[in-house]
């Protein structure tokens, strides 16, 4: 009945507004005086005409939906599920030519009957796995099996989501297809607000993963994020937390290629069977190890050096947070910077023409390392190339990327930015897309800002961003809290205080003690009390947290754990080292039987544990520990992250202290190299560690051993 009126509600009310005009004209008449029958009668018109009005706007935005959807709907129209007879339409990766079409046959894979049960209950699912593992083939017939009749919607990019909830909702039963979900994510895309609402439609939603994205949303990442970074990433993973997941193996099973070998009359099929002791047989049918092993050979001299410099461009296009189609223009002009790299005119590169035309040939008739789109001028690397190892994005190809990018697309551009330490590309990206009011694109350039070494810019881009906001928008808890946050890195204390606490009574009072979003402003307001000099207030604040936390969620949630951790810090800098150590070696415990060995916040425990040891006078213990630190933290979070400089920047302090200098300089020097490449000559951390490297012994005492 909803959905009936959902439809109809502006031809009803269109329809009653003239039948109410009419029907009062003639009844007024008979039963009134000429006087108060005009009165009446306008009074009904009125009310009539403003029913009309809206009936009319109803009818005229459900037209302006309907118009909008070729270009919103990945397939170019909406149909049902049993009428899409190409899955390639839909993502799925075509195969060699063959008679029997662009895909071979579907051969039934282990993981059906779950994924047929995981839509026969309705909701939301999600089929993960490795690029070319087969899920979207796998979701393609699975949704052909079980849901002939529903009409398929399926965003052609984020920009499309929010119309196409609204055309899911008309539908009477209805699929919502998201394949490679991680592209419709961002600013007025996919969260929890849409799916909710398709749920409740009764649509199925249906998406798939791969594992490198889903990898990034996992809960052992959230360590790696500052607060800049949090909410967009909350933000997505709540969504992810909504589904059912299925894992999809890229390798086949025994019974799976056992099915496959039934089906020998395919050629296709035949052939990459003989393979599948390395390789999956669904990657296989792709091209994907073919193609890969295509563009590494290109890059010879006499070989295809501009075609494999296209593709190199359009894979770190997705690398650097740009998912959609990008035009051939921007292509090459990135690839000089891969040419120059490799040799420049050494190499002899082709002209663009014969570049794109081998970049976009398909192998054996099947994949192309460039993927051509609906638009024709447009292009795609090849998803598989996109989790290969690879050198990181060059700066000049971030800096193009921020200035072709739409400011929508800038901010998804500054947010990988600042995952990779790009901390000057992710601000011209944040600056690109709120200078055009992206939404949520104000705060993160005041984080940005602030975090760079510029509190005071920071307040004012933060107090003009809360400016823009009703007060009842979620996202002021956020901004508030930045700005108390650098309100006290401008050396305001005092008010930043009072911010804090009347930002916590806000919090209380309008969402409950209980409410994430309260627990966070105490953890963050623990935290301003122990940089306004109140370490021991910290230490007890979050001691009354951490039995919160346990209280409401357990003794081993994460978040209880993060607040015992902080408490232990606390505990020594207000003067209690011992006590320090003795709550680390518990936490230290605790993480590894909750979180693994390898777990960032397992790292963070023993980097903080070879902290108080140095600090407890313990130097030559301290520098063996952050040796024995620095080479996990590498292998698990790259030698670049903020958390691996931070413990190389321990182990050059406490070398340093226990006179040990050519450890101490060469350690320093390589953090002083990124600290000047991330931040600037500038910036505190950077004239910290040159003032260290100058005068040995001496520090400005600035953060710079801030992994928590």
């Amino acid at each position: 009945m909803q959905l009936m009126w959902r439809r109809v509600r502006g031809w009803v009310l269109i329809l009653g507004s003239v039948l109410a005009g009419a029907g009062c004209g003639v009844a007024v008449g008979y039963l009134l005086s000429d006087r108060v029958a005009g009165a009446v009668a306008g009074v009904v018109t009125a009310v009539a005409g403003a029913a009309g009005a809206r009936g009319m706007a109803a009818v005229e935005k459900r037209s302006e939906r309907r118009a909008a959807i070729p270009g919103s709907v990945a397939s170019g129209r909406l149909a049902r599920v049993r009428d899409l007879a190409d899955p390639v339409m839909l993502g799925v990766h075509p195969a060699a030519a063959d008679d029997s079409g662009r895909v071979p046959r579907y051969i039934r894979r282990d993981i059906d009957q779950r994924l047929d049960d995981a839509i026969r209950e309705g909701g939301f699912i999600l089929v993960s796995g490795e690029s070319t593992a087969g899920k979207s083939r796998a979701a393609f017939e699975a949704m052909q099996r079980l849901l002939p009749d529903h009409v398929l919607v399926a965003p052609a990019d984020r920009q499309s989501v929010q119309l196409i909830v609204e055309v899911a909702l008309e539908q009477r039963r209805c699929v919502v297809w998201l394949d490679d979900i991680e592209r419709f994510f961002g600013a007025g895309g996919l969260a929890v607000p849409a799916i909710s609402r398709l749920l409740r439609g009764g649509a199925v939603v249906l998406g798939t993963i791969r594992v490198s994205e889903l990898d990034k949303f996992r809960a052992r990442r959230e360590a790696g994020l500052d607060a800049s970074q949090l909410d967009s990433w909350r933000a997505a993973r709540e969504v992810l937390d909504l589904a059912t997941e299925i894992p999809l193996p890229r390798r086949w099973s025994g019974t799976e290629l056992a099915r496959a070998k039934l089906e020998a009359g395919d050629r296709r099929i035949r052939a990459a069977l003989v393979l599948t002791d390395a390789f999956g047989l669904a990657e296989l049918l792709a091209d994907g190890p073919e193609l890969a092993g295509e563009w590494r050979d290109a890059w010879r001299a006499g070989g295809h050096p501009r075609g494999a410099a296209l593709v190199n461009a359009a894979v770190d296009c997705r690398r650097a947070g740009l998912h959609d189609p990008v035009t051939v223009e921007l292509l090459d002009q990135l690839a000089g910077h891969y040419l120059a790299a490799r040799g420049g005119a050494l190499l002899r590169p082709e002209p663009i023409d014969q570049a794109l035309a081998w970049a976009t040939e398909p192998a054996r008739g099947a994949s192309s390392l460039l993927m051509p789109t609906r638009n024709s001028d447009r292009y795609l690397a090849f998803d598989y190339l996109i989790d290969l190892p690879a050198a990181p994005v060059p700066l000049p190809v971030w800096e193009a990327l921020v200035g072709w990018s739409s400011p929508e697309q800038a901010l998804s551009i500054g947010l990988a930015a600042r995952q990779f330490a790009r901390f000057e590309v992710a601000q011209a990206a944040y600056q690109k897309a709120a200078d055009a009011d992206v939404p949520g694109a104000d705060i993160e350039l005041g984080n940005e800002v602030g975090a760079s070494g510029h509190p005071d810019e920071a307040v004012r881009l933060l107090t003009v961003a809360l400016g823009r906001r009703q007060h009842n928008d979620p996202e002021t808890v956020r901004i508030r809290s930045a700005l108390a946050r650098y309100t006290e890195e401008t050396g305001q204390s005092d008010i930043a205080a009072a911010m804090f606490i009347q930002l916590l009574d806000d919090c209380r009072r309008i969402l409950g003690p209980g409410h994430p979003d309260t627990l966070t402003v105490r953890l963050q307001a623990a935290f301003q009390a122990g940089h306004a000099g109140e370490p021991a207030q910290a230490r007890d604040q979050l001691a009354e947290l951490e039995a919160d936390y346990a209280r409401l969620l357990g003794a081993d949630h994460p978040d209880t754990l993060d607040a015992r951790h902080l408490r232990a810090i606390w505990t020594g800098r207000a003067g209690d080292p011992a006590g320090a150590l003795a709550l680390l070696a518990r936490i230290r415990s605790d993480r590894i039987r909750v979180q693994g060995p390898d777990h960032p916040n397992m790292l963070s425990a023993r980097f903080h544990i070879a902290v108080w040891t140095s600090n407890s006078g313990k130097s030559h213990e301290a520098i063996e520990m952050f040796r024995e630190l620095l080479p996990d933290s590498i292998r698990v979070l790259g030698p670049d992250h903020p958390h691996t400089l931070s413990a190389r920047y321990r182990l050059g302090v406490s070398a340093q202290e226990a006179g040990q200098t050519e450890i101490a300089r060469s350690e320093l020097t390589i953090v002083h190299e990124q600290y000047l490449r991330a931040y600037g000559a500038d910036h505190p951390r950077t004239r910290n560690v040159q003032l260290m490297l100058d005068q040995p012994g001496q520090q400005s005492h600035t953060a710079s051993d801030s992994w928590r």
